[in-house]
């Protein structure tokens, strides 16, 4: 799988498991920060990265490597395991992989892992989406 394409066009016996992208750096802002933890209740500014801001380095780091989540698909579960606390202004790098792929009822799902670390290589979050994986019209998984 080349950068340049897109997730969405990938079929599902293309994808190779343990293939990994990244990392990328991203950097936590203050003003991402602020967004994501008002809707939660959090007083702003804050020190530390609320929860939220985790699935969108995720996404972004996806977006980057693969195109981002297909059209079509369905995220049939999403799991977080938070490490470390991270302070808003850090830089992070962000490792993506298919983590698996199998078909169940008839639907291919693909396990989406991502690994979250900062400057000093210290492991700030693990987790994983599994989506259910769209086919054409007329494919079968």
């Amino acid at each position: 799988m080349s950068e340049a394409r897109e997730l969405s066009n990938i079929p599902y016996d293309d994808l190779v498991v343990d293939a990994r992208f990244g990392p990328y750096d991203e950097t936590v802002t203050e003003d991402l920060a602020a967004r994501l933890a008002g809707p939660i209740g959090a007083q702003t500014p804050t020190a530390f990265a609320p929860p939220a801001v985790y699935p969108i380095l995720f996404l972004r780091a996806l977006r980057r490597a693969m195109g981002g989540i297909p059209a079509g698909s369905i995220l049939a579960k999403q799991e977080l395991e938070f490490h470390a606390e991270l302070p808003v202004g850090s830089q992070v790098h962000v490792t993506t992989w298919v983590g698996s792929k199998e078909v169940k009822r008839e639907r291919p799902f693909v396990t989406i892992e991502f690994d979250i670390r900062d400057d000093s290589g210290k492991q700030i979050l693990t987790g994983r989406k599994i989506i259910v994986w769209p086919t054409g019209p007329g494919e079968q998984a």
